[in-house]
Order: structure tokens, then sequence, then C-alpha cells
């Protein structure tokens, strides 16, 4: 049985010249070289702001565009950058400009700011004539126009979804090639912070004639029931791609390498003919005996080793990483991994990071989910667009589950193109667990319109991917209307109380996930409510209007695992959507972790209920000068059975810590020295103790990166705090210094930041003699530093008036470089 795949079409019929050969049959494909190249094209682009060339695009002939899509046009003056890179990250703030996009100078009312062009260059030897070679942009925001040597290739307008091209007919070979972008930020797709520009990586594929198709592998395992007990069948698809002129027979031949490195020979196909110009889906199955399981806890992946061969000669090989687990829904006990219900504790997330925006480099994705994971986040909603895919290999290899979310609802032909596109590139990550169609499509959603559209996006999963469950994210009460009646499971955004309990009741059949709660909202490090200054207590006691504290969602939610657990808005605090305030409130307050990936209060709240680690944690800081002997509100974060509280020594009493719950002291008098706190388990025995001081003047200027070693690979990055401390090295939670940074040695500073919402500094300043510098916000700043492709060290300095100044070194080791263009 084969199947074979044409556009987006699969026919499955028997083909009797296909015959399926288990380990050690048949005979050893030669090598062929080269076989395929996976090449970075990130970097030796050029970049202009601007669009001074409305008549660049000719539709008239072919290959005669104009400005910078003609491969004569000179742009040595043009700016040099690396990519990723997002240009909207480095335009001014602006109060007339769009609120939910952070007040930057980016739109309809900014064209200046809102086009602009990116150009390289690279050369093809002769030899590759024989090869056909794809373009791959893995996300362009937005509206993106490309060229190859003046011929138009492809008009791209989603700034989310993947442009791939097969260029090969268009390119000289044994000569020099042009590649044009002109980007058109004009238009919004959200109603968050988006950036502009070539913001994930860009790709230059070489493959034989005949190949593997782009996305073509998909590999996962069944059990019996669903249930991991015993062996676990390995289903193996394989789609080849036919571009020869003539019928062509193949072999394709799979292997499997367990974690720890054994590898077993999985199956051979042997296809006696692909017609001229076609694609065709080859199919196998496997066993694994008593496999390791994957799991947040425990990631091991599998790698599934896929090998073709054509006239006895090896064309092409490809690796692809998975996992064996399972995953389901269940009406009454929530959501189960690996047949066991395991609580969703999860957070929403979008593309945007203090310093860089959306151009987010690889490194910076494990720098954030290793943050998420340290108060107890196993899961992450892909917030509301398809991901990176270097976000779901470090979710696959860390252990994150993943809600994989599509950007707009749509049955029209492009939209579904743009899902099977999704669903085909992530289907093989352990780490996704479920897919998600849409969220919030308000206007529409209880429409029998809206219900056909769901229904064709869930059936095309269905038909692609039928291992995970789908979801939409309603935002929406006890409703069953529309979307709500056809999808596999409802999602549920806010609206607690009898809705949820009502709704269950009324429809007993239909599995429930949360897939948006909380939207809790705080200022790092603040504790009044400021709106005009755009401050937002941290306590943990202000909310929107549409949902509640931490406590009182996840409380809700822990007393009924039939509702799986859920995503919390949001892990990260973003550009744009500053709610409760406006400006000069430029980012959002959501955030567990400001933009910076610096935890506010209520990381501590989340630490506390989703891990077992005994946790303590009080607020907030002890510096309040002229305050002394006014009553504070004092908060303590814990999981412990009960906590006592203490200043300077002196007991403020002892309490009983309710389940999922946190406490509070309402008649603390402020009295300079040490705010300090015990926390006892169920035997009265003391298991942790915490403290807060009132600390000196800030005296010095502290740098801690994330990590001591790099890769000289050009890509990687180093993350340092900046702090400021007092003479005994505590950090002053009121510091806002102005700090300066210098940087020398084998690296670049490629963004600052602090957390705060309301920071107008620049994140990035642009050109060779830029100096660097940022202002702390209640005590901390954040700089990231990238590496060259040399090996040796970086040496970073800060220093700020009045302070001691400081330097750190990271050392830039030697590395296998990422295969690239040169």
């Amino acid at each position: 049985m084969t199947h074979f795949h044409l556009g987006s079409r699969f026919i499955a019929t028997v083909f009797s010249l296909v015959a399926l050969a288990w380990a050690g049959a048949g005979m050893e494909a030669r090598a062929a070289v080269p076989l395929r190249e996976h090449l970075s094209l990130d970097r030796g682009w050029k970049f202009h702001l601007g669009d001074e060339w409305p008549d660049a695009l000719r539709l008239d002939k072919a290959g005669v565009s104009s400005g910078p899509a003609a491969p004569a046009f000179d742009a040595a003056a043009w700016r040099d950058v690396q990519l990723p890179h997002d240009w909207a990250v480095e335009l001014p703030f602006d109060p007339a400009a769009d609120r939910n996009h952070g007040y930057k100078a980016l739109g309809a009312k900014y064209l200046g700011n809102s086009i602009a062009w990116y150009r390289r260059t690279f050369d093809l030897p002769k030899e590759d004539e024989s090869k056909r070679i794809w373009l791959t942009f893995d996300g362009i925001y937005r509206d993106a126009t490309v060229w190859i040597n003046g011929w138009l290739v492809r008009r791209h307008e989603s700034g989310y979804s993947p442009l791939r091209e097969d260029i090969t007919d268009v390119l000289n070979f044994d000569g020099t090639n042009t590649v044009a972008v002109r980007v058109d930020a004009t238009k919004f797709e959200g109603w968050f912070y988006e950036g502009a520009g070539i913001y994930r990586h860009v790709w230059l594929e070489k493959t034989a004639p005949l190949a593997i198709a782009p996305d073509g592998i998909f590999v996962y395992s069944e059990f019996p029931k669903n249930v991991p007990v015993g062996p676990a069948t390995i289903q193996l698809r394989t789609t080849l791609l036919n571009k020869h002129r003539t019928d062509t027979q193949a072999e394709v031949r799979w292997s499997i390498v367990a974690p720890d490195g054994r590898t077993t020979e999985a199956g051979v196909a042997k296809v006696a003919g692909i017609a001229a110009a076609t694609s065709m889906e080859v199919s196998g199955q496997t066993k694994i005996g008593a496999p390791v399981l994957w799991s947040p806890e425990d990631p091991r992946l599998h790698t599934l080793v896929t090998t073709v061969s054509v006239g006895g000669q090896i064309v092409d090989r490809q690796e692809t990483k998975f996992g064996i687990r399972t995953v389901a829904f269940d009406p009454n006990i929530g959501f189960l991994l690996n047949g066991q219900r395991y609580e969703i504790h999860g957070t929403c997330n979008h593309q945007d990071h203090a310093g860089v925006g959306v151009a987010i480099p690889d490194a910076l994705q494990e720098f954030r989910v290793k943050k998420l994971k340290e108060f107890g986040c196993n899961a992450y909603r892909t917030a509301h667009n398809p991901p990176t895919p270097e976000l779901l290999e470090v979710c696959d290899r860390l252990g994150l589950l993943v809600m994989n979310e599509c950007r707009l609802l749509g049955s029209d032909s492009e939209n579904l193109r743009k899902w099977e596109e999704q669903i085909r590139r992530d289907r093989n990550h352990a780490s996704v667990v479920i897919w998600s169609i849409a969220n919030e499509e308000l206007a529409v959603h209880d429409t029998p319109q809206a219900a056909r559209a769901a229904l064709a996006m869930q059936d095309l999963v269905k038909c692609l991917d039928p291992t995970r469950p789908v979801t939409y994210a309603a935002n929406e009460k006890n409703v069953f209307l529309g979307i709500n009646s056809v999808i596999e499971v409802r999602g549920w955004n806010y609206h607690l109380g009898s809705h949820v309990d009502d709704y269950h009741a009324e429809h007993p059949l239909q599995p429930i996930v949360g897939t948006e709660q909380a939207s809790v909202v705080g200022t790092r490090g603040i504790y009044t409510n400021d709106y005009n200054r755009g401050h937002v207590s941290a306590y943990d006691i202000v909310w929107p209007g549409w949902d509640t504290t931490a406590e009182s969602w996840w409380t809700f939610f822990a007393e009924r695992p039939w509702l799986s657990g859920a995503f919390v808005w949001t892990g990260f605090d973003y550009r744009g959507e500053p709610s409760p305030c406006n400006w000069p409130s430029i980012s959002s307050h959501f955030g567990i972790l400001d933009t910076c990936g610096f935890p506010k209060d209520s990381f501590y709240y989340y630490q506390s209920w989703w891990t077992t680690t005994p946790v303590l944690h009080l607020a907030p800081h002890w510096n309040w000068p002229g305050k002394e002997g006014q009553e504070i509100l004092v908060q303590a974060l814990s999981n412990c059975a009960e906590v006592e509280l203490f200043l300077n020594g002196v007991s403020q009493g002892r309490q009983v810590m309710p389940r999922y719950s946190k406490l509070f002291w309402r008649e603390v008098k402020y009295a300079p020295g040490t705010l300090s706190a015990k926390g006892y388990d169920q035997a009265g025995k003391i298991i942790v103790e915490t403290k807060v001081e009132t600390t000196g003047e800030a005296a010095q200027i502290v740098l801690t990166p994330d990590r001591s070693t790099i890769d000289a690979d050009g890509q990687d990055v180093a993350v340092f705090t900046v702090a400021a401390v007092d003479a005994q090295g505590r950090v002053v939670p009121l510091a806002q210094n102005k700090v300066n940074f210098a940087l020398t040695g084998a690296g670049k500073i490629i963004g600052v930041g602090n957390g705060d919402p309301n920071c107008h500094e620049p994140d990035v300043f642009v050109g060779p003699q830029a100096r660097w510098s940022r202002s702390l916000f209640n005590g901390l700043a954040q700089i990231i530093v990238q590496s060259t492709r040399e090996a040796g060290e970086i040496q970073l300095t800060a220093s700020a008036d009045g302070l001691t100044p400081s330097t750190t070194t990271v050392q830039i080791q030697p590395c296998t470089l990422r295969p690239s263009v040169p």
C-alpha cells in the first residue's frame, strides 16, 4: 500500500510496483556526492529603509524588474545587516501611533518607516546546474515581494507562514545571483507588536532532481488503545518529489537511532516508477520494543534517518528528530500524556523580547524556554501564529508541550494552503500536542459559516496528522454554537464560574482545555497603581476586568481536573497591548516575566503551586524611605504549610497557607532593616527561609552573563543581567541609574532592555560608532551580546556615574559552523 501526494490531495491505492523489504534485504546503495545541502543565508544582506522605487515591480514582461529588484542596482551604500532582523524595534515611539503595536512609528501613517528593501548576492558553481535549488524564508513581516536576478518569484502577504520556492530555473550557474526582497509592513495582522522585516532565518537548499519533498517526512508512534504499554508501532511516511523530466525509479531506506545512540534498520521501500514532475508518498512501519517515552520531565528524542537512492546511488538523506509518546484529551480526566493524567501548566507567548524585538536569536529562544520552566511551566501556546521552527526544536529538546496555533480562521484555498504547510512542517515535533485553528474570532465564531470553516481546518489536520487533537481558543461563555459545536476540544478563554460547569454538564463528551487564562497585570517592583505613569501594582490584586487573579483562576482549574489545566496570558511581557494603561506605557503588563525575563512576584505564585520545590518569597522590597512607621502590605508566596513573618527579628504572626493561595500581613509598620520569613511543613519543621533587606545606596554595577562560554558561530548570544548593588552586594530595588556599555573582542551588542513597560530609550543603537546605554529599572537591566565567527573572548564593561564599573569576560569557543552560503 502506498500513498500518492499531488498538491494537497492524498490518494491511497494498491501499487504493485512497490515492494517493501525490511532490514537486511536488498542491495546497499552507494553514496553519491554531494547529497542535500541545507545552507544558511542569514549573513551578508544589505538593508534600506524606505521605498523610492515605486516601479520596481514590472508586470508586463518577465525578468525585467527595475530599481533594487534589478541585478545591476548598486546597493553598496546600503546598511549591512545580519538576519534575523527587525527594523521596527529600531524606530522611535510616537503617542499618535498604534497603541496595540507598542506606539512604534509604523503603519499607514508612517509610510517612510513601513516599507524597506533587502538585497544579497551569492555565487553558484557550474556543477550545481544539475540540482534543484530551493529558497526558504521562515518568516517575513510582512507583504513580501521576492525577486531572483530580476525575475519575480513570489508575492507573499503573510507575516508568519514560511515562503519557499524552487528558484532553479532563474539562477545563474557559474555566476552571481541577486536576491531582492521588498517588505511592506504598512498593514498589521495582529493586535500586538509584530515587528517588521526578515525576522526569521533564510535558507538555500540544494537537492538532487529526485529528492525528499519539502517537509516530506512524517514519523509517528502508535500503541493499542493509545496506551504506551509494550512495543510501539512506528509509522513511516516519506514523500518523494521527482523533478526529472522522465519517470524515475527510487528506493527509500529508513533507520532509527534511539536516544542512547543505538541504530535499528526500520525498512526499505522500492518504488518502480515515479512519474515526471509529480510527487509520491511511500509508507512503511516498524516496531520498537519498550521504547523510551518523551515527556517534559524526560525529553529524550529518537532520530529517523531517511535515505533515498536512485540507480544504486544515494541522492538524498535527512535526519528527523521525533519523540515516542501518546497524547489525548478526555472529557472527564483532562489531558493525558503517555496514558497518565498530566496537568497543563502553560503560558501563551508572542515572539518578542527586549532589545531584539521579534528577531530572536536561537540561543535566546532557549534562554526564554529555560526561564519559563523555572516556575514550573510545562506548556507553550504559540500565540497567535505559527512558531519559528527553532522554538519547537528547543521545546522538543528541553521538554515543553506546545499548542501550535494558526494565525487565522478560514477555509479559502490560501488559508488552507498555509495551514497545511504549518502542519506538515511541525507535525514531527514531539513537543506539539495539540493544534489550534484560531484565536477569538469574536465577530463570526458562533455562525454556521465559521463552523464549516473550522470543520475544514479540523478535517485537514486529521488528514495530515491523525495523532493530535484540535482546539479553538474561544472567548465566550456557555455557548454551543458555530465553532464550539464542531471543534474536537473546547478551548476556554476566561469566563470562569458557573459558565464552565454548566457547559461541561450540558456537553459531557467534549473535552475542555484552558486555552487562555489569567491576564493578571503587574509591573515588576511596583506596588502602587498609577495608570498615568503606566504603573500597575505587582501584588496580584489588579486585573483588567475580563478575568481574575492568578490565585482565583488557578484554584478554579486545579479543583476541576477535567479542565486539563490551562495557558496563562502571558509568560513574558511583550510590546503593545499595555492594558490597563495607555501612553506612556508601550508594552504589556501581563507577563509572569517582564520583557527581559526578570521575574515578577507572580512568578513565585506559580512556582509555589506548579513545582514541588519548597518556595518562600516575600513582597515588596524593603526600601521605603519616608514611610517609616506607615503600614506596608506584605505578601508571602509559598507552598509551605505555614509561614511566619518577622521584622527585625520580631514576629509579625504565623499563618496557615490555604492550598493554591498566598498570605498577606496588612499591618506591618515600616522600619528599615530586615523583613524575613520562615516556612514550615505539616510537622512544624522549618523547611525554607528567606529575607529582604533595606539596602544602602547603589555603589557598583554588576554584570552577570547567563553563560560563561558561547560558540564562535556568529549566531550564539550571551544574555547579561545588569544590576546596581550596594556596598554589601545587595541589589538596590529602586536604582534607576543610566548605565553605559563598552565591548571589546569577538562579539557585538545586539540589544538592550530593562523590562520597564514605560521606557522609551532605544533598544538598538545603529552604526559602528554607536554608544550603547540603558537605564536600570528597579535595579536591573539586560544587554544581549552576539558572538562573531572568531574564537577568543569578549569583555563587556558597564559604567554609571558615581558607581564602581564592572567588566566581565565571556569565552568564545571554536565550534562547527552552521553550513552557510558565502
